[in-house]
């Protein structure tokens, strides 16, 4: 890296405000690992150009590279005469091709075969890979840390979603590359995690699936006491629960915040569960703001914001902000389970009735408003046992899948740098 590359990037600003698809760490090799070569970057790629000439009749497909190495997807098709960039390149299976623009954020990966001689602009470079380099084995090493910095330090600028990527320098960099067919067993390893993960993620696609499918006939009242006769209402949510809103101390005085009363903000209401707050209420905040205690179990519904219309369930007493709506159940018409897995169903159609689009609204009336089915109690139980179940397997599945990347992030790092070698007996 260049003087002036030092100088440009010592203005960006505070490296805690980058986004997760940034690494910006100074590019650092240790010794290189036994057994494996110390290459330029520049002798193990090599550009490739396949100039398009568009025909304005004809259609294309365009694609695009995908931040925080998304890999290399599908955009639009296109006429000849749609495209307004009429400087295009074909690009084919097996390039491994970066966004000029974004590959500092992670913007790059193999063309898949179901994208070959697609079409980039040439704000996109494609290559190919030396006879030293599996092209696996470099899609592979894409996710290294190492190789994201060596992406953001041959860029340039002063803001960073304005770098400008700098090739030449880039293929300056130098790399600690195994024998090709240990390149192969790395692949081989980490293509096993990768199917492992996507099996992972089969499972929890199947079973939304079932879980929706259930609760639809649960919650309309298919299920249990209705079937045998027993009568069901169909009441709004505000008839069945106590609503309201909360508070925001003035921001001004500090003396509000910061006394260990927990207060919910609506950015907050996300998931299933509540159960910590990352700011909390003095005395004197919550007694001069609007701000309401609401008993732990009760279900939080977001009103304003990007997440207008989530649902989630309180873990403990604590406050809100006014952008939160509390639906407290009336125990003699309604448990607490019940009422959540209720309005979870319902987000469907809260989500419809969301109102405004640069600062999306979901009004205390509309959710009120928001009509309920109501069994007898002892098949509320049941129906509550049994969608807490449904919940729980996903919910399952899904710290599998946590662990699965958490592993093999870690593995990969490890493997791709050498700190970690295969054994022989490793076929």
């Amino acid at each position: 890296m260049n003087d002036d590359q030092d100088e440009t990037l010592s203005g960006f600003e505070n490296p805690s405000a980058y986004p997760p698809s940034i690494q910006a760490g100074i590019p650092k090799l240790g010794e290189t690992p036994k057994g494996w070569t110390r290459y330029l970057l520049g002798d193990l790629l090599h550009k490739v150009e396949r100039p398009a000439k568009l025909v304005d009749t004809q259609t294309y497909q365009l694609v695009t590279a995908k931040r925080n190495r998304g890999g290399i997807v599908a955009r639009e098709v296109l006429r000849g005469d749609q495209i307004r960039t009429k400087t295009q390149f074909f690009v084919e299976a097996g390039d491994f091709l970066i966004s000029n623009r974004q590959v500092s954020h992670g913007a790059c990966g193999v063309v898949p075969s179901s994208l070959h001689r697609a079409v980039v602009s040439n704000e996109y470079t494609a290559f190919h890979t030396s006879d030293a380099l599996d092209p696996g084995f470099l899609d592979a090493l894409s996710h290294s840390i190492y190789f994201q910095q060596t992406c953001f330090h041959s860029s340039i600028g002063v803001h960073v979603e304005k770098l400008v990527f700098r090739l030449e320098d880039w293929m300056g960099w130098e790399f600690d590359i195994p024998p090709l067919h240990e390149q192969n067993r790395i692949v081989a390893v980490l293509g096993a995690w990768n199917q492992a993960i996507d099996q992972n993620e089969k499972l929890i696609a199947a079973e939304s699936g079932r879980q929706s499918v259930l609760l639809e006939q649960l919650f309309a009242g298919r299920q249990f006491g209705q079937a045998e006769g027993t009568q069901y209402r169909t009441l709004p949510l505000g008839e069945i629960s106590e609503c309201y809103s909360g508070g925001t101390p003035d921001r001004t005085d500090a003396r509000s915040f910061g006394g260990g009363i927990p207060w919910v903000k609506s950015g907050e209401v996300v998931s299933s569960n509540i159960d910590a707050t990352e700011e909390t209420l003095s005395e004197r905040g919550l007694a001069s703001s609007s701000a309401k205690w609401v008993p732990a179990g009760s279900t939080l519904v977001a009103m304003y914001g990007a997440n207008a219309g989530q649902v989630g369930r309180l873990g403990f007493d604590a406050t809100t902000n006014q952008a939160i709506l509390a639906v407290v159940p009336r125990i003699e018409m309604v448990t607490a389970d019940y009422l959540y897995h209720s309005v979870i169903n319902a987000i469907p159609s809260l989500m419809r009735k969301v109102q405004g689009s640069g600062q999306p609204n979901l009004s205390a009336g509309i959710i009120k408003e928001e009509k309920i089915l109501v069994p007898e109690l002892p098949d509320q139980i049941k129906i509550s046992q049994i969608a807490t179940a449904l919940e729980t397997s996903i919910e399952l599945l899904k710290l599998t899948r946590t662990k699965l990347l958490s592993q093999r992030r870690g593995l990969m790092q490890k493997l791709l740098t050498g700190e970690r070698l295969l054994g022989e007996n490793f076929q």
